[in-house]
């Protein structure tokens, strides 16, 4: 009989590319220790299916279809705090090393690193530790020390909506859109948009777009 500490440990994959889930799946399931109770392709989904299935361990990539995966953290965040997250990304710039460590993330690997270093990682991160590695411990010291850090500290008094409008702005959408999608007045929609505007202390959507890229909300070369 296992005990508390060797418990197999549930995991819900988030990954666009299908070669990659059924790697991590047949891996993962290979050791016994691990059982993925659910995986998909798309981030809104991925949210939906951690709230109904709330696994241990979540893996999850920042370039999704829908939503990005800094999205998926933070709306998963306050609902399943003791949820473990793994990133899983072939991305490792300053920015988004700053916007996973403020969404509380419990490890990252680049998918250009070994399997076993994805194995170690899950290890680690089912024993309740972190694993995080070199690149991007390095992407992190120098996010830490850009002088672009204050406008994203600036940026963390944004609340839930105005984050949802600055993505929708970054994307080019106009205010009368944002309202229509959001289901708001337009005058309301002008409304959040000058408060995230003020909070970021940027005065034009060229300042916002640069905020939600470097916090990993929207990566404008993932369109189309």
């Amino acid at each position: 009989m296992k005990s508390p500490a060797q418990k197999t440990k549930s995991v819900v994959i988030i990954e666009d590319q299908t070669a990659i889930r059924e790697l991590v799946t047949e891996m993962l399931e290979g050791k016994g220790k691990f059982k993925v109770i659910g995986s998909t392709a798309d981030g809104a989904e991925g949210v939906e299916l951690a709230l109904r299935l709330k696994p241990d361990i979540l893996i999850l990539d920042i370039l999704l279809p829908g939503i990005t995966g800094i999205e998926v953290l933070h709306r998963l965040r306050n609902t399943l705090p003791e949820l473990r997250v793994l990133v899983f990304s072939g991305k490792s710039e300053k920015q988004l090393a700053r916007g996973l460590l403020k969404e509380g993330v419990r490890g990252f690997v680049n998918k250009s690193a070994p399997l076993s270093e994805l194995r170690k990682a899950m290890d680690a991160i089912a024993e309740g530790e972190s694993w995080f590695s070199e690149v991007y411990n390095r992407a992190l010291v120098e996010a830490l020390n850009s002088p672009e850090t204050r406008v994203d500290q600036m940026g963390s008094g944004l609340t839930d909506r105005e984050r949802e409008i600055a993505v929708l702005l970054a994307k080019s959408h106009t205010s009368k859109e944002v309202a229509a999608k959001l289901n708001i007045s337009t005058k309301t929609a002008e409304n959040h948009r000058t408060n995230l505007m003020r909070k970021l202390g940027v005065h034009d959507v060229a300042g916002v777009i640069r905020y939600v890229v470097r916090q990993g909300l929207y990566d404008p070369s993932g369109e189309g």
